[in-house]
């Protein structure tokens, strides 16, 4: 049986969640507290040290993250729950972590403590988070990205990912120096991070760093050559774009 506890301010989700968590892992885990303020949580979680906190992201004026940021250790793992699609997300989303969408739905709740109890979510991990994001306000946009890996989490910059490749529900990350990571993320999880450094998805199969291409062999989509050598597929529905992204550089 697993602890945890619930930090939440909207009585109407934490009355779900606890619903979901005793009508369907009532075996798994046990629901110690229900931690209602910012004041609430600090108070508690720095004097017990429950297995698993189901977070919140916003709590009142505060963040989860300014939150775990004032405790004195984290030795407990971490789902987060929110009901908006925001920066936070873009950071949990590439790391070890994992997050519910409000209201919680039961499949998702299911498969999230799937994967906490595989050690996905380690304590760790909650602490690069919250360097992560404390950089990510300061910046708007993080200096570096999280990889899961089956040891941890390798945080590289996204300059130095030459390209993604999709593989089912795998994407190859090929960085330079001919290095290759793969990760059990969507390559749609890494567009949604990289878009904004100068990506680009040229095809259902292949997001490509844009600073990296050498040359642009046309045809009824084409093809790319990276500075690496590779050789990427242009989807011809995905040229007309293409072209306007080096345009307007």
């Amino acid at each position: 049986m697993m602890h945890c506890v619930i930090v939440e301010d909207e009585p109407q989700s934490a009355e779900r969640l606890m619903l979901l968590l005793e009508k369907n892992h009532s075996k798994q885990i046990i629901i110690n507290k229900w931690l209602k303020t910012p004041e609430e949580a600090l108070d508690y979680l720095n004097k017990n040290t429950p297995e698993l906190v189901f977070f919140d992201v916003e709590i009142q004026n505060q963040t989860a993250f300014d939150l775990m940021s004032q405790l004195s250790k984290i030795d407990f793992k971490v789902i987060f729950t929110t009901a908006h699609q925001e920066y936070a997300l873009k950071a949990i989303k590439v790391s070890a972590l994992d997050y519910l969408l409000k209201p919680v739905d039961q499949d998702e709740l299911a498969e999230a403590i799937l994967k906490m109890e595989k050690s996905l979510a380690k304590p760790d991990a909650v602490q690069q988070m919250i360097e992560l994001i404390s950089e990510l306000k300061k910046e708007k946009l993080p200096p570096k990205i999280g990889l899961p890996t089956l040891f941890g989490q390798e945080y590289v910059s996204p300059e130095e990912i030459i390209r993604c490749q999709a593989d089912v529900n795998y994407t190859h990350i090929f960085l330079r120096e001919g290095r290759k990571l793969t990760v059990a993320k969507t390559l749609k999880e890494y567009e949604s991070i990289l878009s904004e450094h100068g990506f680009f998805r040229v095809h259902n199969s292949h997001l490509i760093n844009l600073r990296e291409v050498k040359f642009y062999n046309k045809g009824k989509g084409g093809f790319l050559i990276l500075k690496d050598g590779s050789e990427v597929e242009v989807a011809s529905r995905r040229k007309e774009e293409l072209l306007k992204k080096f345009n307007s550089k």
